[in-house]
C-alpha cells in the first residue's frame, strides 16, 4: 500500500548515514559481555527483526524471577516484547500521517508482550531472528532494563492497554517519548546494550541498522 511504500521510504533513507556511523564505534563495554561460553547459566535472548522494527524474545521462565508483569502470561514457553508509539503501534492499518507525527514528534509509547509457544526462530522464520548468547548477570540486566520501561500506576502496577497484534499479545503504557531518535529500535538497542553487548545505540534508526550490528559482531 502506499502510506507503507512511503513509510519504508523514510527509515530506508537513514540507512547509509546510520551504517556510515555505525562502524568502528562499538566496543565490549563491560565484563558482562562475552559470556564464558564454559558457564552453564549462560542465557540466549533473541531478536526480531519485524520489517520496520525490532523486538526482544526470551525465555519466561528464566526472565520471570526479575519481572513480575510477565504474570499476564502464565502458560507461555517464551515472551517478545517491543516498544513502540502509542498510536502507529495500536493502529491497524497505519497511515503516513501517523507515520510521520510517530517520526518528529515526541509522542506517549506503548510496550507490546506477545506470548509463544515455541522457538521464536520456528515462530518468525529463521532469518528473522537473531540468537543472542549473553551472560547470566548480562542477561538479568536486559531483564530490568525491559521491567524499568513499564510504567506503573499509583498502587505500582503495570497500566494494561488493548489487546496486543498476533496470537495472545497485550499491549501496556511505557517509560519515555517516542520520536526519530529514540525509536523501537533505539530501545531495542539500549536494552541489548544494557547486557553488555557491544552496540552503539545513538546511531539506530531501522531494524536493519540494528541486525547490521549483531551480525557484524559475528563476523
Amino acid at each position: 500500500m502506499a502510506h507503507n511504500y512511503y513509510q519504508q521510504s523514510i527509515l530506508t533513507s537513514l540507512i547509509v548515514l546510520s551504517i556510515a556511523l555505525l562502524t568502528g564505534c562499538t566496543k565490549s563495554i563491560s565484563e558482562f559481555y562475552p559470556p564464558d561460553p564454559g558457564r552453564a547459566d549462560n542465557k540466549t535472548v533473541y531478536i526480531v527483526n519485524h520489517g520496520l522494527h525490532t523486538g526482544i524474545a526470551l525465555s519466561k521462565k528464566d526472565a520471570a524471577p526479575y519481572i513480575y508483569s510477565f504474570d499476564d502470561f502464565k502458560s507461555a514457553r517464551y515472551l517478545e516484547i517491543g516498544w513502540g508509539d502509542e498510536i502507529y503501534y495500536q493502529t491497524d492499518p497505519n497511515t503516513l500521517w501517523m507515520a510521520i507525527r510517530a517520526l518528529f514528534w515526541p509522542t506517549d509509547s506503548v510496550l507490546h508482550v506477545a506470548a509463544l509457544n515455541t522457538d521464536p526462530i520456528k515462530y518468525f522464520n529463521d532469518n528473522k531472528v537473531v540468537p543472542l548468547k549473553l551472560s547470566k548477570t548480562g542477561f538479568i540486566r536486559l531483564v530490568e532494563y525491559i521491567d524499568n520501561s513499564f510504567t506503573l500506576d499509583e498502587k505500582k502496577q503495570i497500566i494494561k492497554l488493548g489487546n496486543g497484534l498476533y496470537g495472545t499479545s497485550r499491549f501496556y503504557r511505557a517509560e519515555g517519548k517516542f520520536h526519530l531518535f529514540n525509536n523501537c529500535n533505539t530501545w531495542s538497542a539500549r536494552a541489548i546494550r544494557s547486557s553488555g553487548f557491544p552496540i552503539n545505540t545513538c546511531c539506530i534508526f531501522t531494524a536493519d541498522d540494528l541486525i547490521y550490528q549483531l551480525k557484524r559482531r559475528d563476523e
